[in-house]
């Protein structure tokens, strides 16, 4: 990255690195996709709240995000991303409760 550091060019930059459509990182970041479009091409300047659900949603830590480092590809796909995300900050008696409702989807699954 140069001197001239753009947030929306960054985060484009970023949801095509992770393969991401707009309509998909807006919603695991809980934002209009009509923001984001703002957002990448420099109409608007996002809060720092906003990059940091950006950040949460593409999988990066919001230090990664300013960082001159390229961020390393990761391995999950963009579905698996989302899914960590929406329960990253839930307490373990949620994340126990969607890990039984995951467990039982997948054997259901199996046993067709």
């Amino acid at each position: 990255m140069d001197n001239n550091f753009s947030i929306g060019n960054r985060i484009r930059e970023l949801r095509n690195q992770k393969h991401l459509s707009q309509e998909q990182l807006a919603l695991s970041a809980e934002i209009t996709t009509a923001y984001l479009g703002q957002i990448e091409r420099n109409e608007k300047n996002p809060t720092v709240a906003v990059v940091s659900k950006l950040c949460g949603a593409l999988g990066i830590e919001l230090s990664d995000f300013f960082s001159q480092k390229e961020i390393p590809q990761n391995e999950l796909d963009s579905l698996t991303l989302q899914i960590l995300y929406l329960v990253k900050n839930e307490n373990d008696e949620v994340k126990q409760i969607i890990l039984q409702m995951i467990k039982q989807a997948l054997k259901l699954k199996r046993e067709r």
